[in-house]
């Protein structure tokens, strides 16, 4: 198997961090970019229309000798980074509920090949859906990757707050279970997309960069960044990590934990950061015990957990949420996606900072 990293695309230079504390409210001493992500180029995907994709399915499907009726049945409308239908597959007297998943314009084919390397690794060792087809080409009738996984029955709470308290602590209990569990696994088991050597940036890294090339940064962004580089900590054992390992990821089928979903941030990297964001309070854990949901991980891993590496991978989430909402709204308000969610993840980003700010200060948030 390949030697994996987390699911990031390749860039020409090494992010270093600066040497001073910022103190411009234009960006200080962080370098300017003009340069676009270094994403793979998507400008020639389109959206596919819903009535399109049964018959793409099924002419790929044909054209590997599977005699199989497909129709949709529907269309996933949450999820920014994949466009998700379900569908039934007719295939010698029974019918399968499945799921099938294409890359947006903004997420490229990566992400799609990721997911895929991901559920192949963890099938049979962590709850997750299984993989039925995929295709990591572009020479099929959707022109792109695409993959189709098991529909799993239940349902994607929103937030730990809809479950009632037995609930909550069992699920909490099965995701920490689950995560000590993938962390057992190896993570050359993951045979995605390669990266060239010394191009692979560090989860900090991979965030400065992309957060660099938005421009101007609210002054605790710049300020997180800045006592995220000092307090850096060192290499640990790298696991195979989630990479959005969290509540609406999740599938809960009879007050229990059925299947994780979104697998495409897959990769190598620290454990500790599967454990940070499943637990930030982005997700609000209302009524969960962290401390004794760290100190269950710890037992179940067999290594006791740093309380400061942990908190800076808190601070880390933390910045990276405030990035995705700046990237999305930024987006929206280029021009460059018409997704009215993107307009929307305006609204977010002050909590998103404001928590930021209480973490760097040590504040407990509840």
């Amino acid at each position: 198997m390949r030697s994996a990293t987390r699911s990031r695309p390749r860039c020409s230079r090494r992010w270093t961090a600066p040497t001073s504390r910022p103190s411009s409210p234009r960006c200080g001493g962080w370098p300017r970019r003009t340069a676009l992500p270094c994403t793979p180029s998507t400008g020639r995907l389109r959206r596919v229309a819903d009535e399109d994709v049964a018959g793409a399915l099924q002419a790929w499907l044909a054209a590997r000798g599977e005699d199989a009726g497909v129709r949709c049945t529907g269309r996933a409308t949450v999820g920014l980074s994949q466009d998700t239908w379900f569908v039934r597959v007719d295939r010698e007297g029974a019918a399968v509920d499945a799921v099938l998943r294409l890359p947006t314009p903004a997420s490229g084919p990566r992400a799609i090949r990721t997911q895929r390397a991901a559920l192949q690794a963890v099938a049979g060792r962590v709850p997750a859906p299984g993989l039925l087809w995929h295709d990591d080409g572009d020479d099929n009738p959707f022109g792109r990757p695409f993959l189709v996984m098991e529909r799993i029955a239940g349902t994607v709470p929103v937030g730990w707050h809809d479950l009632g308290e037995p609930e909550r602590a069992a699920l909490a209990a099965d995701a920490v279970d689950t995560l000590a569990a993938l962390h057992r696994i190896a993570p050359g088991d993951l045979d995605a997309p390669e990266v060239g050597p010394g191009e692979a940036p560090t989860e900090l890294e991979f965030y400065a960069r992309r957060l660099e090339r938005l421009g101007e940064l609210p002054a605790v962004l710049r300020g997180a960044l800045w006592w995220l580089a000092r307090h850096e900590p060192a290499p640990l054992r790298s696991a195979l990590v989630h990479g959005d390992f969290r509540m609406g990821n999740m599938i809960v089928a009879d007050g229990r934990l059925a299947a994780v979903l979104d697998w495409e941030m897959a990769g190598a990297g620290d454990p500790l950061s599967d454990l940070a964001w499943c637990f930030i309070p982005v997700w609000e854990p209302a009524g969960v015990d962290e401390a004794a949901l760290v100190e269950r991980y710890a037992q179940a891993t067999g290594a006791p957990v740093d309380a400061g590496r942990l908190h800076w991978h808190r601070v880390l989430g933390y910045v990276r949420c405030a990035y995705y909402n700046l990237a999305g709204v930024r987006a929206f308000a280029r021009g460059h996606s018409d997704d009215l969610r993107l307009a929307a993840l305006a609204h977010q980003l002050p909590v998103h900072l404001d928590r930021l700010a209480a973490t760097l200060a040590g504040e407990a948030i509840t």
